[in-house]
């Protein structure tokens, strides 16, 4: 391990190239966590617009972790920003907003029905997908809009697209560098392999930054992950805005039902993670401890190393780094073949990721599938530097990921399965809960989640033991 005054000193001349860049690292969690509040700005701004999209054919489906349509015989996308002509079928949205755009509903609304209506198509129009980010440069609002026409006959699968981008991954790491875009772009591919799409993938990187060569590096670097992983590579428009915006629009496609089978979640069903949760936490511990050398006294007090928060870092980096396609071919094991019948004794029930909201997803799925649920582990990646994160208000939700473990609900007998075949790939998974029957979405959390998330419009969520 470095010396921690070379780190120190490392640390500073790249967080001079962020601050340089309009980002400062240390007012923003890393990784896909600057996403603009689900629960406080966006759920509300969507509920104000709803009806004004529907006159003009419009509609905002439901959260769901990506679109889903079913195949058809040809396929044409179009990337636009801030609006533009393709008579489109769907769209996928990346929503990037200011800081005083993103606390407002009343503005976020405001924003998102311009950039919506401003699409130009004489069909109707479903929003599939949306991710809203936030940026702390006043003038970096941006929409890219990625648009599908659906022609031709319908075809016996599904095709599944996504976006997602982040900003910063790790900043002790040069911002050009090849880790931050391959953690991007495995995020957003993390929301097909969810629902065990790993064929025919085809990504479009979404990219920006304040200086030309370093936007080009990292388009350079989007190529590289496609060659590494044969992912049909589209080249696009670009986004200018001139703030950092690393990710891409994926798509791919499976002849095999999706893992939605919301309605049949059942209280014979485990949930199962496939890796610990909560990969932001060691990077920002490490960060902060760099910045406020002091919190290393405290640490060492509770037994916490440097070596040990650094070793925890190299963990969460290779995690987020991979894409988690051999999950995704164990899901597709575990589902019936398109237009066949789901049976619980077979088959996945329901699928997520731990991003952004961290645990929360938990709550959000089982609002959606109608049933309590009782969780009686929180696997974290080093539970005492989660709560020394938690406590020291370094992260306010210490569960939250990038490119996270996936979630799984089964019946017992297909979660004890899927266990083996994770453990037989080398993955660390866990058995964390099950479902108690159906309900409102009540999820009973052991009094250790206040350990892990100390914000109080997520932890009102829960139900603590």
């Amino acid at each position: 391990m470095m010396a921690i005054d070379k780190l120190i000193d490392k640390f500073r001349v790249n967080l001079d190239k962020y601050k340089k860049m309009g980002l400062n690292p240390l007012s923003l969690a890393t990784g896909c966590a600057v996403k603009v509040d689900l629960i406080d700005t966006v759920y509300p701004a969507i509920r104000k617009i709803r009806d004004e999209l529907v006159k003009r054919n419009i509609e905002i489906l439901p959260r769901e972790d990506a679109d889903i349509f079913v195949s058809r015989e040809k396929i044409y996308i179009k990337r636009v920003i801030n609006g533009g002509e393709f008579d489109a079928d769907r769209a996928v949205s990346l929503i990037q907003v200011n800081q005083e755009t993103s606390g407002n509903p009343d503005k976020f609304a405001e924003f998102l029905l311009k950039v919506y209506t401003s699409i130009k198509t004489t069909r109707k129009l479903t929003i599939g997908k949306g991710h809203s980010i936030v940026t702390s440069n006043p003038k970096g609002e941006v929409a890219v809009l990625d648009l599908f026409r659906l022609e031709g006959g319908k075809e016996r699968s599904y095709t599944v697209a996504n976006n997602d981008t982040i900003q910063i991954v790790d900043p002790l790491d040069d911002p050009g560098s090849q880790m931050q875009v391959d953690v991007a772009i495995s995020n957003s591919l993390n929301d097909l392999f969810t629902k065990g799409v790993f064929q025919d993938l085809r990504m479009i990187p979404v990219v920006d930054a304040p200086m030309d060569d370093l936007k080009e590096q990292l388009l350079k670097n989007a190529e590289n992950y496609s060659r590494e992983y044969s992912i049909e590579l589209l080249s696009d428009v670009q986004p200018n805005s001139k703030t950092l915006m690393i990710g891409a629009t994926v798509i791919g496609k499976s002849d095999h039902e999706l893992p939605t089978y919301y309605n049949r979640v059942n209280e014979n069903m485990e949930i199962l993670v496939t890796r610990p949760v909560g990969e932001l936490t060691p990077i920002n511990v490490f960060m902060w401890m760099l910045t406020v050398p002091e919190l290393i006294e405290d640490m060492e007090a509770r037994g916490i190393t440097i070596q040990r928060v650094e070793e925890a870092k190299r963990k969460a980096l290779m995690y987020m780094r991979k894409p988690n396609n051999e999950v995704a071919k164990i899901i597709y094991d575990h589902l019936p073949p398109f237009g066949g019948s789901f049976d619980e004794n077979s088959h996945i029930a329901m699928t997520t990721d731990v991003t952004g909201p961290g645990l929360f997803v938990i709550k959000e799925f089982a609002e959606k599938a109608q049933v309590d649920v009782e969780l009686f582990d929180i696997p974290v990646i080093d539970p005492d530097i989660h709560e020394f994160a938690t406590e020291n208000f370094i992260i306010p939700n210490s569960t939250a990921g990038t490119n996270g473990a996936i979630v799984i609900f089964a019946h017992k007998r297909v979660i004890d399965e899927i266990f083996d075949e994770l453990k037989r790939k080398s993955q660390e998974p866990y058995i964390i809960g099950k479902v108690t029957g159906k309900g409102n979405g009540t999820v009973i959390v052991p009094p250790t989640i206040t350990k892990y998330i100390h914000r109080n419009n997520v932890l009102r969520q829960f139900k603590i033991r």
